[in-house]
Parts: C-alpha cells; structure tokens; sequence
C-alpha cells in the first residue's frame, strides 16, 4: 500500500502523534471529509464515518483541541448534566453519548444534580461561564416549572435533554408513555385484573408519563380505575417500593398485580410480596421498568421493561453534534419505543402451562 511508509514511520517513533491529514493519507479522503465524519456529520455517509472511527482507533488520532477552537471558535467540551450518577441508567446513557462525541473530538464535562433543581440551575451557569459548545440535560425541574424551561431556550448554545422532557426543547428519551401501557398490557395477557401501580415521584415527568400509560391501559382494556391502587414511592430507593406494597397489600381489596415505576421499587416489592407469603407468578404478578442487569438474578426474576439507554446516549449526542453544526433548527423530539422483557414474576400463562403439563398423566 502506497502509505506504509508513514504509517511504518509513525508506528515506530511513539511520541510522534498522528495528524489529522496524516489519517486522511491514509484513507484516501480529504482532509475535510475526516473532519466532517469525526463530528458524525449527516451530510457523510454511514460506511465512511464507519471507516473513518475504525483508522481512529487503530491509529490513536486524537484531535488538537486548542488548535481547532483558534479556527471554529469552539472549546470542543459539552457538558453533561444529570440528577444521579450512582444510577446505571445514566451510566449507560453516558456510554452512549462518549461513543459519538470521542470520536468527533469533543470531551464530556459530568455533572450531577443530587435531584436538586437550584443545584443544575448553578451547574448550568457554570457550564455557560466555561463556554461549553453544548449542555445535555436531564433536569431535575419539574415540567411545570416554566420559568426554567424559558431560560433554557433562551440560551445561546444548543441544549438537549435526556430523559427528562420539558415542552419545547430538544429531547430523548424513552417513550414513557407507552412504558406504563405496555407494562399494564402485559399483566393482564397473564391474566391479572386487579393492577395496581407504584409510580415515581409526581414532580419528575418520566413518572408521569408512565402512570399516564397505566391509566390509558386500563380505559383501553376496560378495567376500572381506582385510586387507592395508585401509590407513590422514591425511584431509585428499594424501601420505597416495600413500603409502598406493604400499603397496597393492607387494602381491603389488595392487587393480584403490580407494575413498578422503576426496578428498584419493583424490587422493594417483590421482598414484601414473598413476606406476606404470595405465590408469584400463580398468586400476583409484577413487573418493573429499567432491565437492571441483576433482576434475572433475583429470587423470583424480574420481568421488566428495557429502555434502551446506551442508544438514548447515542442519538442524544448525534442530535447535539447536528445542532452545533447548525444542521437543525427547529427543536426535535425522539422517543424510543420500551421493549418487554417478561421473566418469572409476571409469566403467569408459562407457569400455568408447565403446571399442566407436570399434573397430566404419562399416558396421555
């Protein structure tokens, strides 16, 4: 190949660095093209960006940001702020979105809220102040808190929101609307028709969104709707959704099934329905949302609903290096359609199969 000698000459000498049209040399592309395909334009093509991050990798480009910024006038940082980084959901989602902007060049600044909406309003202003290219944002604002939502679209770099959604502004996320009926549909395919439901909390939209889905399934499978079936716990606490099951659970007419907001209360759950000495999946059913990688693992495992995080990352990022270029500007919401995954706390019609089969007699 006419470039090993380069190739050759920078694999020998290991602090010489690799340059930007030393990588396009190589690939046969203009220098342009390569930077182009390093900031995922759509303008380039899927199997040339391809071509272009596997070169990276192999040859360990890594873009001069100081030299870039002298020319674009960019500081190649974008922040990323989100309400609890002890979750594995928005490590993922952080996965995702480093999967997109590291390549094109750009470094992540990771904040974390605490859930505290005065803390991400400072975390902005400070993210502003060291003139990042762009914020990605799942805010711990409630959706009605209208003044937030106007400052951040009146700010001069793009946003886009993660997860969280407020109107008007850049988002994606997974479709949690559609969460909460798919989750309700599925327990009652099994059979359970006495749904209950342990929401989030009622401040964060994600919450409300799924217990808009609850409710639209039960108009739609015309079951009745009773607040006293409707409970609210903390997300991400196990304690919460025990002691939320542990209420429902004390009603005069308690749940055959519940659909769990998150799969730590769905968690919490379980442990207080085995207490109490319920058989699942042939006594109660339950299924939770998040495909925590440990609730197969579980006594009794989780059914659950996917979220596909590391893709929300993905197009999040791609979303935001579409804004920067100014290839976008009207405001765009994606959502992700949730994928059931049905385990042994809800399978309620594989139990009963097998239950039949074990009682039918060898001869017949």
């Amino acid at each position: 190949m006419r470039h090993t000698s380069w190739i050759s000459k920078f694999q020998d000498i290991g602090t010489m660095a690799i340059r930007l049209k030393d990588l396009a040399q190589h690939l046969d592309l203009s220098v342009s093209t390569v930077s182009a395909a390093l900031q995922n334009r759509d303008d380039i093509s899927q199997a040339t960006r391809l071509r272009v991050s596997e070169a990276v990798k192999k040859f360990g480009y890594r873009p001069n940001s100081l030299a870039r910024g002298l020319v674009t006038r960019k500081t190649y940082v974008l922040g990323v702020v989100v309400p609890d980084l002890s979750r594995s959901f928005y490590v993922e989602v952080l996965k995702g979105i480093d999967s997109v902007t590291s390549p094109a060049g750009y470094n992540l600044l990771v904040c974390n809220t605490d859930e505290h909406a005065d803390r991400e309003e400072e975390i902005v202003r400070m993210l502003l102040s060291k003139q990042v290219d762009g914020i990605l944002l799942a805010s711990a604002h409630s959706p009605e808190i209208t003044a937030w939502r106007k400052s951040l679209l009146e700010l001069t770099v793009p946003v886009v929101l993660i997860d969280r959604r407020l109107a008007g502004l850049n988002f994606v996320g997974g479709n949690n609307n559609a969460i909460g009926f798919v989750a309700t549909e599925h327990l009652y395919k099994q059979g359970y028709r006495r749904i209950a439901h342990i929401a989030g909390p009622s401040t964060v939209s994600t919450a409300v969104d799924r217990l808009t889905g609850y409710r639209r399934a039960l108009q739609a499978l015309d079951l009745p709707m009773d607040e006293s079936l409707v409970t609210e716990s903390n997300y991400h606490e196990e304690s919460g959704g025990y002691e939320a099951m542990q209420r429902l659970l004390g009603l005069e007419s308690p749940p055959d099934a519940v659909f769990a907001a998150s799969d730590p209360i769905a968690i919490g759950a379980l442990q207080a329905a085995l207490e109490s000495g319920l058989t699942l999946p042939a006594e109660f059913g339950l299924i939770g949302v998040g495909n925590h990688r440990y609730g197969r693992f579980l006594k009794v495992p989780l059914s659950t609903i996917e979220q596909q995080r590391s893709q929300i990352g993905l197009l999040a990022a791609d979303l935001m290096l579409s804004l920067i270029e100014k290839q976008r500007t009207r405001h765009k919401c994606i959502l992700i359609e949730p994928e059931l995954v049905i385990r042994d706390s809800s399978n309620r019609a594989e139990f009963l199969n097998r239950s039949s089969d074990n009682h039918k007699s060898p001869g017949r």
